[in-house]
């Protein structure tokens, strides 16, 4: 699910107000990308506001829920970690939330 400017769609149904992706419906975009996207969306700020590379190691990040050598997907896990005002916690389900009021 993607948007006109090739970002992934953040749902922003919760009725809590925390933004919602899952990786997983985006996986042609990598985890890092995915997620600043998210918070360039929760939160209306410019790219050049958003520095990851300030919080977490973007390949790093990529990597993490990668699937295993042999192919096999990866189970369970959790990142949480404040970025940009937010409060970001990515699932190893895929799951992206991006809270703009922690």
């Amino acid at each position: 699910m993607q948007n006109s400017h090739n970002r992934p769609a953040a749902d922003d149904g919760a009725e809590d107000g925390v933004y919602v992706v899952n990786y997983y419906e985006t996986s042609d975009i990598e985890l890092s990308v995915t997620v600043v996207h998210a918070v360039l969306e929760a939160t209306g700020k410019e790219p050049t506001d958003v520095n990851l590379n300030s919080v977490i190691q973007p390949d790093a990040l990529n990597r993490i829920f990668s699937p295993k050598y042999d192919g096999t997907p990866r189970e369970g896990g959790t990142i949480e970690f404040e970025l940009a005002g937010c409060h970001v916690t990515i699932d190893g389900d895929g799951e992206v939330r991006v809270d703009p009021n922690p």
